[in-house]
């Protein structure tokens, strides 16, 4: 999630978004005071965090807009009891964004909010937890499982399965790719990412000839969402579509405590190269990170994962 970069300068604006966001808002609220600015999943998790910290404020019976730094930091010291530093962090970054909207100043820029933020980055540091892996055995058991499906869902999700692991790929990446990144070899498929040719396994080439094979027509995005009487759409999938996929691996391998996620086939592939002999900068390179810091941190490697983060915080300035 990345703070609010509109600019609203408009007086009538400014006050209708204020006067809107003092009270509990919806998901199709906040993507109009956007202007459809945030993905999906984004402007509900938003939406969900405002009308928390408005339920806060309420039995504190203190002014939701603008909000008092103090309150601010009350509200964080409280969700942090229960909640990871992630997710505390995103609430902050909502109720800046909220106030930006209404062209209030925002309480979290103050040094008080700030000192909570660093303390609690520290106190909760490695509270984080790992998706779980998605591994080549997972695969392989999909594989025999889906591999001669003629359901139209299950054709489709084992070409994901395979493009994710294989490729490594990114949620982003998977929605957006498009028939004119794949080349046909004749004995083998490859994606095109970046300016680097990922091949594709015998089998996970069959899976995604399967799936391209069901399109009718493959000028948009090759991975779409199908409804429940099985006819494809012509969307991309959505941050959620592609996190049911991954819970419904887990079920299908009949072991339901899998709970895979969009990440579990970057942090399998990982550790499969890690397996075939890759060095951590290698894996940077095949993955498309900008430093070697999460090939360590999924290899278990947390200490140099944690110097090579460093090297990328940007230290803001106190007021």
């Amino acid at each position: 999630m990345k703070k609010f970069s509109l600019s609203v300068t408009d007086s009538e604006i400014l006050k209708r978004n204020c006067l809107k966001l003092k009270h509990p808002i919806t998901v199709d609220d906040f993507k109009f005071i956007t202007n459809n600015h945030y993905a999906h999943s984004t402007c509900l998790a938003m939406t969900k965090d405002w009308n928390l910290f408005i339920e806060f404020c309420q039995l504190k019976h203190v002014a939701v807009m603008p909000a008092s730094t103090t309150v601010v930091r009350l509200f964080l010291e409280h969700v942090a009891r229960q909640r990871k530093y992630a997710t505390v962090r995103r609430y902050s970054i909502t109720i800046s964004v909220m106030h930006q909207l209404c062209g209030q100043n925002d309480p979290t820029n103050h040094n008080q909010v700030r000192k909570v933020l660093m303390q609690l980055r520290l106190d909760k540091h490695g509270d984080e937890k790992q998706a779980t892996t998605f591994t080549v055995v997972h695969l392989n058991e999909l594989t025999k499982q889906m591999a001669h499906s003629d359901v139209i869902k299950d054709i489709r999700d084992l070409a994901i399965y395979y493009v994710m692991f294989e490729c490594a790929l990114k949620r982003g990446e998977l929605k957006r790719m498009t028939a004119d990144l794949i080349t046909d070899h004749d004995t083998h498929l490859s994606v095109l990412l970046g300016d680097a040719q990922y091949q594709l396994s015998t089998n996970g080439s069959n899976a995604l000839r399967n799936w391209l094979s069901v399109l009718d027509d493959d000028s948009g995005f090759i991975f779409r969402a199908i409804n429940r009487h099985g006819t494809i759409s012509d969307k991309a999938l959505d941050d959620s579509s592609i996190y049911r996929i991954f819970r419904n691996a887990g079920e299908r391998l009949g072991e339901p405590q899998l709970k895979f996620s969009g990440q579990s086939t970057r942090i399998g592939a990982v550790k499969e190269l890690a397996k075939q002999g890759y060095k951590a900068k290698e894996i940077q390179k095949f993955g498309r990170w900008l430093s070697p810091a999460m090939p360590y941190q999924y290899l278990g490697d947390k200490n140099t994962a944690e110097q090579e983060k460093i090297k990328f915080l940007k230290i803001k300035p106190w007021e």
